[in-house]
């Protein structure tokens, strides 16, 4: 190395200093692009995540909304049906009491049943004959419903 003149290994020295200079200048700018993507990735995930949570909120807001028109619907639901239930048992009672009033009249006797056609006659204003010859009554019965219900109509 003696023989290698000063300036020579100065010169070099300082290629060397440069090289190594050029190439961390090149890393930092590749660092710093990488660092810049970053920052725009880190951005736009950002960006990303606002619209899901306001995504969230509004979903939130429409499933409360739908719960409620369920629940309402419910409520509504039970109503009716309490309601329908009502009718039904009425209507069941109603069954019933006509069903009863149906097998009175057909188990009653066979007097009662002409007593009772010989009064829609004389409401009807059918004269003792024709109660007579309809109903087989006597002519004095015939007479006594006929009495009563001209008292009645008086009063």
């Amino acid at each position: 190395m003696e023989n290698i003149p000063a300036n020579l290994i100065s010169l070099i020295a300082f290629a060397i200093v440069m090289l190594v200079a050029m190439l961390l200048l090149a890393l930092k700018n590749r660092f710093a692009q990488q660092i810049s993507a970053l920052k725009l990735q880190i951005q736009s995930q950002d960006l990303q995540l606002i619209e899901l949570q306001n995504l969230l909120a509004s979903s939130e807001l429409q499933l409360k909304a739908i719960q409620q028109q369920c629940n309402d619907s419910q409520l509504e639901n039970e109503q009716v049906s309490k309601q329908l239930e009502h009718r039904i048992k009425v209507a069941q009672e109603q069954f019933t009491n006509q069903f009863e009033t149906i097998n009175q009249l057909l188990h009653q006797q066979p007097e009662d049943k002409l007593y009772s056609r010989a009064q829609k006659l004389v409401e009807l204003g059918a004269d003792i004959t024709e109660i007579m010859r309809e109903c087989d009554i006597p002519r004095a019965e015939a007479e006594m419903l006929l009495a009563v219900h001209r008292k009645n109509v008086a009063e």
